[in-house]
């Protein structure tokens, strides 16, 4: 398995593994246990997402293209939400 993103926080990873998961990329997170157990202590880039290494450069491409997706201001992401029925108009329904 090749690592292709590395990061000190085990929800990132995470979130980076199901990112490629679900772009159809196998991965896997690695040494998400090393955070609980270094507490205080600095464990630097310890938890990695790995890859089969013929998917490297695919998911390496993956990743390149969440980090330099444009995060939508507040007013976009509020239009957003009220053109799916989701805005402040719109409280969910009840069961």
């Amino acid at each position: 398995m090749e690592t292709v993103y590395e990061t000190s926080l085990a929800f990132h990873a995470q979130m980076i593994c199901d990112l490629l998961v679900s772009a159809g990329v196998p991965a896997r997170v690695d040494g998400s246990y090393l955070q609980s157990i270094g507490g205080e202590i600095p464990l630097g880039n310890a938890v990695r997402v790995r890859v089969e290494p013929a998917r490297a450069a695919e998911a390496r491409a993956i990743i390149a293209e969440w980090e330099s997706a444009a995060i939508p201001s507040d007013d976009e992401a509020a239009a957003e939400a009220e053109a799916a029925g989701l805005g402040a108009g719109n409280p969910p329904a009840s069961s």
